[in-house]
Order: structure tokens, then sequence, then C-alpha cells
């Protein structure tokens, strides 16, 4: 499903151990416990080896979320921000361009983080009668994590644009089928990157 040598341990530790607690009601909404999340960005941080399985679902996914927005630079980069902060002004024939062409230029490392978190939040979705986390749910706790401006302040407007954005991901996975395929194929920028 994911090449796992390109994902970062943190990423994929958080997602493996979410998609066992798939059905937690509030996955993603629901505070984790502080003092835990700090113990295990140290773990992280050091390299020390950790056991997930010692902590509630609340703080893993507050770990992925918080690991996501602590980057340097955000998921979807900087130069993404101005498209993505606009997203409800685009018709769904450009949106669907402009999408492709986004995920064309995220770096390749960035790539294959974002394609796992996806692919794994469309899961979560399928799951929405228990843990009550639909696509637009999780796009309201996710998207202000995977992009933000370098220079200016975000606005209402543009969480909400960004969450419309990271809604669309949710509900189009093919997106990273098709994306996975031209890059290995050779059609896209990314193409000549080796791992």
């Amino acid at each position: 499903l994911m090449d796992t040598d390109e994902v970062p341990q943190v990423v994929n530790d958080c997602i493996e151990y979410l998609s066992k607690n798939i059905k937690e009601e509030g996955l993603f909404r629901r505070c984790g416990n502080a003092t835990e999340l700090k113990a295990i960005k140290e773990c992280y941080n050091t390299g020390q080896s950790i056991d997930l399985s010692n902590y509630c679902p609340h703080t893993i996914a507050a770990t992925l979320k918080t690991y996501l927005r602590e980057l340097n630079i955000p998921l979807l980069t900087f130069e993404a921000y101005p498209t993505i902060s606009s997203w409800t002004d685009f018709t769904a024939e450009t949106q669907i361009v402009l999408c492709k062409k986004l995920l064309e230029n995220v770096p390749p490392v960035h790539y294959c983080c974002l394609r796992a978190l996806v692919l794994f939040l469309n899961k979560v979705i399928s799951s929405c009668t228990q843990n009550l986390m639909t696509s637009q749910n999780l796009s309201i706790v996710i998207g202000p994590n995977l992009t933000w401006s370098r220079h200016t302040i975000t606005t209402l407007a543009d969480i909400n644009n960004i969450n419309s954005f990271t809604q669309y991901l949710i509900d189009n996975p093919q997106l990273f089928e098709s994306e996975t395929n031209n890059r290995v194929s050779g059609v896209g920028p990314a193409a000549s990157v080796t791992s």
C-alpha cells in the first residue's frame, strides 16, 4: 500500500497503530494526554524505541497531528498555499487540474507521507458510523496541519479553503493512485528523483 521507507517513522508508526483503532469515537478530534504526547515526542526525537500500544488512540492521533504541524516546511508546501487557500474559488473542473498539478509538485518525501496519510484518512471515514469522523470532520482537524503561509496570517476564509481542499483529498484517494503511476512511469517532474 505504501513505501514505508519513504514515510517518516513516526507517521508510519502512528498510522499502523491507529489502523487497529480506527473505530475509536472522535479519532483525531478528541485531545490526547499532553504528558504522554510530550514523552512520545521525546522518544522519537532522541531515537528511542517506543511501544505505542501503551497509549490511547487519541494521544497517538495527537502525536501525528503535532508532527505535521511542527514540520519546518508544511506537507503541502508554502508554494501550494495560495492555491489551496483559494480552493473554493475554483470550478470543479479547475480543481481537478489544480490538484493534480499540486500533487506533481509536492517533494517526493512529502508526497509519500501525504499519500500514506490521505489513504489512511480515507479508511477512517469508512468507519464513520462508529468513529463519527466524516471527511468533513477530519478535514477540520487535519487540514490546518497540512499547509500554512510563510508570510501572512491565516484567515478564517483561508482555513475554510484549506479544509475544503483537505476534504477533497480524503474523498478522492484515487488521485494518489494515478499520481503514483505517473511518478513511477516517468510522467511528471518528480519521476527523475531517485530514492
